[in-house]
């Protein structure tokens, strides 16, 4: 025999031997059960966002995995394969290959140990392995999109399958018998949609220059999504209305607010809920107004707010159960917010406030609305 020929026949032998390896045995070794998970990195994308496609399997009892094939299909319309890498889970390295068909929109990953070495078949009992991760670029602008496991099993009834997860029965597949079809196999899919994330609540150009603060630290225990603070009253000390919310305040991605008043006045003051809403209506986040020295939260502070003030600095009932209230009144400079304490000098501050020219209203000669406010927001531990 010519040397050329014996060198096709040996590589026809590794081929042979090869497909042997992955498509051993169809006797019923074990027909342990897995689950396969496609997840996403993302739920909502924009043209040209990047989206990650982690492949994970698990099993709730000995499953050595063996030889795979993960045809993973996407929407072809909304998305753009770019590149995928299967994970060496067998240890000692795999046989990989990686075939995307575009116009099928169908991504199929085949892993199979290597025969050399020492390969060991990972058991996904209790272990969610990652097998692959698959890179796409989002290439539509509106539509929902599903990544999923094709339907596509390898069974008795479907030999040609291309979607199986073989098992081995031990973890050493040079020794181990291996079974490519019978096992239970589920999947759960995931959808990323086109459109904008949930709307958040910023300080327009206006609020930003006024000073205003939107803490995220201070909930009040989980009742809001955060504290929104520092607004300077207005130069006439008038009822803070909508449009001077609206002036100083916005909402992202197609968002709206609407604003409930805390007592029956015809203005906004501590105690204002703030809702977010997203395009379809839906409230996706609840903030609450404290308007510092304004204790009643009609939106006024005067001498009513003064001596709620002093009731509070006795008043246990104004922590926890009215903590916003208690932050209102929270206003001294030179103590706000040091242990959450109200005190006669937040009493005094409010009466300074009260009796203060109109155009320089401040809580004491040099605390004003703003830096009241940028001591309570260098400060997370308190309303929290």
């Amino acid at each position: 025999m010519s040397k050329s020929k014996k060198v096709l026949s040996l590589a026809l032998a590794l081929v042979m031997a090869l497909s042997v390896f992955a498509m051993a045995s169809f006797a019923t070794v074990t027909t342990p059960t897995a689950t396969v998970t496609v997840a996403a990195d993302v739920t909502n994308v924009a043209n040209g966002d990047t989206v990650t496609i982690t492949v994970k399997a698990v099993s709730a009892e000995d499953f050595y995995a063996g030889p795979m094939s993960l045809p993973i299909t996407y929407d072809n319309t909304l998305f753009t394969f770019v590149s995928a890498t299967i994970n060496d889970v067998f240890g000692a390295g795999v046989t990989e290959k990686i075939t995307n068909t575009a116009t099928a929109g169908k991504v199929i990953l085949t892993a199979i140990p290597k025969t050399d070495g020492a390969p060991v078949a990972p058991n996904l009992n209790g272990n969610e392995t990652v097998i692959a991760t698959l890179t796409f670029t989002a290439s539509a602008t509106e539509g929902t999109g599903t990544f999923a496991i094709d339907a596509d099993q390898k069974t008795t009834s479907n030999p040609t399958g291309k979607f199986y997860i073989g098992s081995f029965d031990g973890s050493d597949p040079k020794t181990a018998e291996l079974t490519t079809m019978g096992q239970t196999l589920n999947t759960v899919s995931v959808e990323v949609a086109y459109g904008s994330a949930d709307p958040e609540l910023v300080l327009t150009a206006t609020g930003t220059t006024n000073n205003i603060k939107i803490d995220t630290h201070k909930t009040f225990g989980g009742t809001y999504a955060g504290a929104v603070y520092g607004f300077p009253q207005a130069a006439n000390n008038t009822f803070m209305n909508t449009n001077y919310l609206t002036t100083n305040l916005e909402v992202t991605n197609g968002g709206t607010m609407s604003f409930s008043r805390s007592i029956g006045t015809s203005g906004y003051g501590t105690g204002t809920v703030i809702s977010v809403k997203n395009s379809g209506g839906t409230t996706v986040a609840q903030y609450v107004v404290v308007i510092f020295g304004d204790v009643d939260g009609n939106g006024l502070i005067n001498t009513v707010d003064a001596g709620a003030v002093k009731a509070a600095i006795t008043n246990a009932s104004l922590a926890p159960v009215n903590s916003v209230k208690r932050m209102a009144a929270n206003c001294a400079g030179t103590n706000a917010p040091t242990l959450n304490l109200i005190n006669t000098a937040d009493a005094g501050a409010v009466k300074t406030y009260v009796t203060a020219p109109i155009t320089a209203k401040k809580f004491s000669a040099t605390s004003t609305v703003a830096t009241v406010a940028a001591a309570h927001f260098a400060a997370n531990t308190y309303y929290q």
